[in-house]
């Protein structure tokens, strides 16, 4: 099984997350200059132990959320170390968690970049083929697709952005929510991957 939750309103989740979020995060959220980047943090701990402790019944003490060398999340339920995966931008968070399934999620919010012209032009070859950059629909759709996949093999994203992307799209789930792409991806899953809002 995989689960996945997230967030557009940081107004209502991080009072919601108060009690799923530990001294310890806390603390580490406050090594972050910037509030917004604090909050980020914070409601990417919380959010992922809510929905771990919520899927699969479980006391929020056999839950740790500690941070690999890389600086990828390592999660750990009651001593045994899950798959899991956290994005967020600013004003909106996607977690992800399975026992046993690799896991990827990115959320991004659809707007220009000044940059994406460039991209889709540098990675035509790769995840970008046949892919116009006035759409940006479709390239936030590669585009969380790619950031996905790099999470979940703890890659580089430019390596990840060479790639063909029809090795990939059809492991993946997107949906657009408010002004925001999310998408899930999850190699060999044969199982519905379906996006929780929260608060639900």
């Amino acid at each position: 099984m995989i689960a996945t939750a997230y967030s557009t309103d940081f107004d209502t989740l991080l009072p919601a997350l108060d009690a799923w979020v530990t001294e310890a995060e806390r603390e580490a959220a406050h090594t972050y200059k910037q509030e917004p980047r604090q909050q980020q943090f914070i409601a990417g701990r919380g959010l992922l132990r809510w929905l771990v402790c919520n899927t699969w019944h479980c006391a929020a003490g056999a839950v740790s959320i500690t941070r690999q060398e890389n600086g990828a999340p390592l999660l750990t339920v009651g001593g045994q170390v899950w798959q899991c995966s956290i994005s967020h931008t600013k004003g909106a968070v996607l977690v992800a968690a399975s026992p046993e399934f690799t896991v990827g999620v990115d959320v991004e919010r659809i707007k220009a970049r000044k940059r994406l012209a460039e991209l889709v032009a540098n990675y035509q070859d790769g995840f970008f083929a046949d892919l116009s950059a006035e759409n940006w629909h479709r390239f936030f759709e590669r585009w969380t697709l790619a950031e996905a996949v790099t999470k979940a093999e703890q890659g580089l994203l430019l390596q990840t952005l060479k790639r063909p992307v029809a090795n990939y799209q059809h492991d993946a789930k997107h949906e657009q929510h408010d002004d925001f792409m999310l998408c899930c991806y999850t190699p060999k899953f044969s199982e519905p991957v379906t996006f929780q809002r929260f608060p639900s």
